[in-house]
């Protein structure tokens, strides 16, 4: 009888672990986490001015992107980077005309929730917008050579951790330095 007992008892241990063990509920695993190294400026490039992988990087994004681009893109461009089953994660939009008046319709209404870019990337400024896509947003209007062209970047959420705006300040610095390879002048304060 003592050994009927033992049996029971180790057969209702095993029946509550095995219980316990299956709740249904997925076992949970360690969270990576995020990278939070800075911005780098590496090819390739989407819309020929923001760096692919490290976009790839600060938005945690994986699947693939088409750049589509409007027109000949020679005095105003205009691009925008596709993803399947999504909204677009990126757009680039710039032009030689007209900057002071693009950012001043751009300003945002409480002006407390713009951070103003660092002099040496011109006039401008980065900004939040939780109720878009693409909810991060910069603008810039600096001098390349002769002319002044603004530009505008605005891109899909930063992985938790991130700090967004100094995200959109670095992705800025390196399209600027971009844009000035293409276009074959030195970017500079405006």
């Amino acid at each position: 009888m003592m050994a009927t007992s033992r049996h029971s008892i180790a057969l209702l241990s095993c029946m509550a672990v095995a219980l316990t063990a299956c709740t249904g509920e997925p076992e949970t695993q360690p969270t990576a986490q995020p990278d939070l190294r800075p911005v780098h400026d590496v090819a390739p490039y989407l819309c020929d001015l923001v760096p692919e992988t490290e976009f790839r990087r600060v938005t945690g994004l994986t699947m693939p992107l088409d750049d589509q681009r409007e027109g000949p893109q020679t005095s105003t461009g205009t691009c925008v980077a596709h993803a399947a089953g999504r909204q677009p994660p990126l757009g680039v939009q710039w032009d030689f005309e007209d900057g002071d008046e693009v950012l001043r319709r751009n300003e945002p209404s409480n002006p407390g929730s713009a951070h103003r870019l660092p002099a040496d990337m011109g006039i401008g400024f980065a900004r939040r917008d939780s109720i878009t896509p693409r909810p991060n947003y910069v603008i810039s209007l600096f001098r390349c050579g002769d002319k002044r062209p603004w530009l505008r970047l605005d891109f899909a959420p930063v992985v938790r951790g991130r700090d967004a705006v100094q995200d959109m300040f670095a992705f800025m610095r390196i399209a600027q330095k971009r844009f000035g390879q293409i276009h074959k002048c030195e970017p500079r304060p405006s």
